[in-house]
């Protein structure tokens, strides 16, 4: 404990000196023993544009740090704070900044402007950010959006900053600042939350223009999110019940299915899971009943078919019911685990109405290729 000690009085010793100007010492005298911050500030702003003082980055960290602070200027504590970095981020500080003074090591002791302004930074933004949570509780949106402006100026590398900036203007329905927020929080810092949220915009995207290369690149996004993720296998997992949809829209079934039955395997009493499942088997069903349908009706009307046409009818209704068969069971499962009533059993019983339907089609077209003389098997 003496050696620690010790340690920490020669870097004190070591940080105080070193010579500076008398606009600098006068600002530090004001702000510090006279507790004016006005003048402390006023002598700072003089030593900062000094020659002499033109590479020293311990003015504009005091500046920042213990005029704008105590004032909460934020606006003008992260101006001072990039300065101060651009100036000269390895110069010693004045005093190290001791985390832990109770485990005292070289790693919780911050030693350069680069180290200080990292602390400070977070601390500021951290105030900030609840401050701006808060507000959003409140109803105060425009408030709360000042305040995550401050944020980005603060600390441009917090992912949740952007992620806040994307659900306002998400809900304000303006998807193109909400996009751009998120490519700048991507630049940023590249993180699972930020991908997952590009990948949902992207999907909201492709609602709206049905343009199928949007699936691909929200794909992409799923899929660098799960990278980041690599040791959280329950976060992956929620991405995957996401990305199930996703492949189900790209027209790549089997892979959604595969990724259902093994999400399955592993979390048999999740109902929300086993809801999640009846409905990629309805949306299945539905895909391939849908067209199915409308080409029958065409042919019962009269139009002409090819023999390839009605095989592939009949292999549809097929296929159709078998998904609707699982899609049921899996409603049916969902709503025997659910303590709230969710319509599980509703559309188990739409689904069996579908299968019914499926029945009469499936009998149907059996009848119309034997007319035809066409062998289904």
């Amino acid at each position: 404990m003496i050696q620690k000690i010790t340690t920490v009085l020669l870097l004190l010793l070591l940080f105080a000196c070193s010579s500076t100007s008398m606009e600098f010492r006068s600002a530090k005298s004001a702000a510090r023993a006279e507790k004016d911050l006005q003048r402390g500030e006023e002598w700072a702003l003089k030593a900062l544009n000094m020659d002499m003082e033109k590479d020293n980055a311990l003015i504009p960290y005091f500046l920042a740090t213990e005029i704008y602070k105590p004032q909460e200027r934020w606006e003008d504590m992260a101006s001072m704070l990039d300065e101060a970095v651009k100036r000269n981020p390895g110069q010693k500080l004045e005093k190290p900044i001791i985390l832990d003074a109770k485990n005292i090591t070289k790693d919780n002791i911050l030693l350069t402007i680069e180290q200080g302004v990292g602390a400070h930074r977070e601390e500021a933004w951290v105030k900030l950010f609840n401050q701006a949570i808060e507000l959003t509780k409140a109803g105060e949106d425009e408030v709360a959006l000042g305040k995550l402006i401050l944020c980005l100026k603060m600390d441009s590398s917090q992912p949740q900053t952007y992620s806040a900036l994307v659900s306002y203007y998400a809900e304000k329905n303006d998807l193109k600042a909400a996009q751009n927020y998120v490519d700048q929080g991507l630049k940023a810092n590249k993180s699972a939350a930020l991908y997952e949220i590009k990948a949902k915009l992207l999907l909201s995207d492709f609602a709206t223009s049905g343009n199928k290369s949007l699936l691909a690149e929200s794909e992409s996004m799923y899929l660098k999110a799960m990278e980041l993720l690599s040791s959280d296998t329950d976060a992956i997992d929620k991405l995957k019940k996401q990305l199930i949809f996703v492949y189900i829209d790209m027209d790549q079934t089997q892979k959604a299915i595969d990724i259902s039955t093994a999400l399955l395997e592993k979390y048999y009493d999740d109902p929300d899971l086993y809801f999640n499942a009846a409905v990629l088997y309805q949306r299945l069903a539905k895909q391939l009943y849908e067209p199915a349908a409308d080409l029958y009706n065409s042919i019962n009307s009269g139009e002409s078919a090819s023999n390839e046409s009605i095989k592939q009818l009949y292999a549809d209704f097929i296929q159709s019911k078998k998904y609707a068969t699982e899609s049921k069971q899996y409603f049916l499962d969902a709503n025997d685990m659910e303590i709230e009533d969710t319509g599980s059993r509703e559309a188990a019983m739409e689904m069996r109405n579908l299968i019914k339907s499926l029945d009469t089609f499936i009998s149907s077209t059996k009848s119309i290729a034997a007319d035809s003389g066409i062998n289904l098997d």
